[in-house]
């Protein structure tokens, strides 16, 4: 397997720890951290509500367990799976710390989409921020919008493309 299918596999099991996630009252946002050497972090869930803490978005949550658990060298180099593309504050987390790459599953127009609109803010990246921004991969893996919907259903509002939805 290439370590770009590995990324995509990845990527798929990201989605699939979304939708558990979401089963049991959470967001639907995964992140994971791959670093250089193939060492995966566990996966980050927002942890927002639970902890108080406005910076503890998925991604980060994924980036302080892998600094946590190797070190922050850990994150040099190291490419961020995300199920749904980071927001402002997320991609300025992970240039400032040395993340390489980003790739994800639901770009932030489809996430506004189905009720999570967290684009803006990007007027504040700074020029290694945007760079790390500007070249972020959007890989829509299968199944990726099941936990979008799952949230939705799960709060009775209605699902985008549906005859009663108003999104």
């Amino acid at each position: 397997m290439s370590g770009e299918d590995s990324l995509t596999r990845l990527l798929t099991e990201a989605v699939a720890h979304s939708r558990c996630h979401v089963a049991q009252g959470g967001l639907p946002f995964v992140g994971v951290v791959v670093t250089t050497d193939g060492i995966v972090s566990p996966p980050g869930v927002n942890q927002v509500r639970q902890t108080g803490d406005p910076t503890a978005h998925a991604e980060v949550v994924a980036m302080r367990a892998m600094t946590a658990s190797h070190g922050s060298d850990a994150l040099h180099g190291a490419t961020l799976l995300a199920t749904g593309e980071p927001c402002t504050l997320c991609y300025r987390f992970a240039a400032d710390h040395g993340i390489a790459r980003v790739i994800y599953a639901v770009d932030q127009d489809t996430a506004a989409a189905w009720g999570f609109d967290y684009r803006g803010g990007l007027d504040v990246l700074t020029p290694a921020q945007r760079a790390l921004f500007e070249r972020a991969e959007h890989r829509p893996v299968p199944r990726r919008l099941e936990p979008f919907a799952n949230y939705l259903q799960l709060r009775g509002i209605p699902v985008p493309g549906t005859e009663t939805s108003t999104l």
